[in-house]
């Protein structure tokens, strides 16, 4: 990540990392939350303005997002990672999942039922996949259908890169620099002990989970082993 004072050359040269071709059992300490699909973007904040990115390209965001994402991050600057999605909208009970949890002893360790399931496919196809849904989406958002930024990671902090820090501290800094609004949110986490919460998030419409080691790393533009992508269980 280059060295500069400004977010928007750091989000303006992004490589995001991508999920690597392993299942969940292969991540240690992990933190589950849901794959928010959409547009995966960083979000640029000066303190007093904001500008969103994806690789090689600005995004043009409706003004009423754009609002909401600088009062969102006022006197901060920082480059956040997150999506823009619809999802958050329809779904806003996912934000705080009510559901029970079971015994460590009960973990769920999700075993691919078929091909599509397969870890390795959904690793290899996430990049391909994040691009197919970039025309669908500017489309929509320039029509005027409503979208929501939630924010899943920390990049950047006042001049200090993020990429060394491990996840969880990134997720705890994030949530003490970013106010949540109906368009603006965080993203929600748990234990994969947590089971009727993932099969939970499978019957909200996500179809997809992300798994991602406690002590992480962020690769930027690289496939990271403690990072995997897997069907919810049902």
């Amino acid at each position: 990540m280059a060295v500069t004072s400004d977010p928007r050359d750091i989000a303006s040269a992004w490589a995001p990392q991508l999920p690597g071709r392993v299942g969940p059992r292969n991540i240690v300490d992990a933190l589950v939350e849901p794959d928010w699909g959409g547009l995966r973007i960083v979000v640029a904040s000066t303190g007093s303005a904001v500008e969103a990115h994806r690789p090689g390209a600005l995004v043009p965001l409706p003004d009423v997002l754009r609002v909401a994402l600088r009062e969102a991050t006022k006197g901060t600057k920082a480059v956040i990672e997150g999506h823009l999605t619809t999802i958050a909208l329809s779904n806003p009970v996912v934000m705080v999942p009510p559901a029970p949890t079971v015994p460590r002893s009960s973990t769920f360790i999700p075993r691919f039922r078929s091909r599509k399931d397969d870890p390795y496919i959904h690793g290899r196809n996430h990049l391909a996949r994040m691009e197919k849904d970039v025309p669908a989406v500017l489309e929509a958002m320039g029509a005027g259908e409503p979208f929501a930024f939630v924010a899943t990671d920390l990049l950047w902090l006042d001049g200090r890169p993020l990429l060394e820090v491990p996840l969880l501290e990134r997720k705890r800094l994030l949530d003490g620099i970013l106010t949540e609004s109906e368009l603006v949110r965080i993203t929600t986490f748990v234990k994969p002990s947590a089971h009727m919460t993932l099969v939970g998030w499978g019957a909200m419409g996500f179809s997809e989970l992300s798994w991602r080691g406690a002590n992480s790393r962020y690769l930027a533009g690289q496939e990271n082993p403690g990072w995997a992508i897997a069907s919810p269980p049902k």
